[in-house]
């Protein structure tokens, strides 16, 4: 029997421009990975969401394979964010955000995401990230974060990094988090500590690298005839990843080519729409 997953992360309201435009869409951490991960296995989702957005999410992520007993429901307005997506260098030139709901979220994990055998703990402030982390069972966990909380809690990042098995960063985020250039000896520094066994370093259009004590596996970007939205890639990575380890029952090193694979392409369908529409299609295992 496939291993079931849980998610904590962002719902969020986005306003979105790229160099195909400009779209209002559904979007947030915890909805990328879950529409990724249910190509594979059963996903829990656990996070905010205001009333105004609540019908809308609902209908979204309406999948036998997904479960929002964990969502809770605020009279607050959902999070909003403005970005505008840089293609030149793979940023966001200028972004801003309405907080709305989200500071009120005081996670309270369902018992099935709590038995969850998986469990991705989606970027966001590391205070929340221990709070779910102290609530699951997981046998395998992912996290993520981002520079901004390496930055300004490092401590806090590095002892939340030793409850983690998988780690998934950026390059510029390991070297926020080591102080490494290379980012193949930073996170083969980082394995090991605690129970971390890999570190997935995301390196956007040029695909993904999954790093162990003992290897460096490489896989190139999924070719696509155009990027539209690179919003989300990351998660819908991660979510591609952990979800096809939950559907083998397997977390072990022999594994994690495959699953990274299986993330690249679910980061590509994320990629070729605005929102999660590319990943609304995405088939499953």
């Amino acid at each position: 029997m496939t291993w079931e997953v849980a998610v904590a992360g962002t719902l969020h309201s986005d306003d979105l421009t790229t160099p195909a435009g400009r779209e209002d869409t559904l979007g947030g951490s915890a909805v990328y990975f879950s529409l990724a991960a249910a190509g594979y296995a059963p996903v829990h989702v656990n996070g905010i969401v205001g009333r105004d957005c609540a019908a809308d999410f609902r209908r979204l992520l309406s999948n036998p394979n997904i479960d929002l007993d964990g969502v809770v429901e605020s009279e607050l307005p959902t999070f909003r964010w403005h970005a505008v997506h840089d293609f030149d260098r793979w940023v966001t030139s200028d972004e801003s955000s309405e907080p709305g709901c989200d500071p009120e979220w005081q996670p309270a994990l369902p018992g099935s995401s709590r038995r969850a055998e998986v469990f991705f703990v989606a970027s966001m402030d590391p205070r929340l990230q221990r709070d779910v982390l102290d609530q699951s069972a997981a046998r395998l966990i992912g996290i993520d974060s981002m520079t901004t909380f390496i930055q300004s809690e490092p401590d806090e990042v590095r002892s939340l990094i030793e409850r983690a098995d998988v780690l998934f960063l950026t390059a510029s985020e390991l070297w926020a988090l080591t102080a490494h250039e290379d980012w193949r000896i930073a996170a083969a520094a980082l394995c090991g500590t605690g129970r971390l066994r890999a570190v997935v370093v995301k390196h956007g259009p040029l695909g993904a690298a999954c790093v162990t004590a003992d290897a460096v596996t490489e896989v190139p970007a999924t070719p696509v005839a155009k990027v539209v939205d690179p919003t989300g890639a990351g998660d819908a990575l991660a979510g591609g990843f952990l979800g096809y380890l939950a559907h083998l029952e397997r977390a072990d090193d022999a594994t994690f080519e495959a699953a990274l694979a299986n993330g690249v392409r679910c980061a590509a369908d994320a990629i070729v729409a605005f929102g999660t529409a590319g990943l609304c299609g995405t088939r499953a295992v």
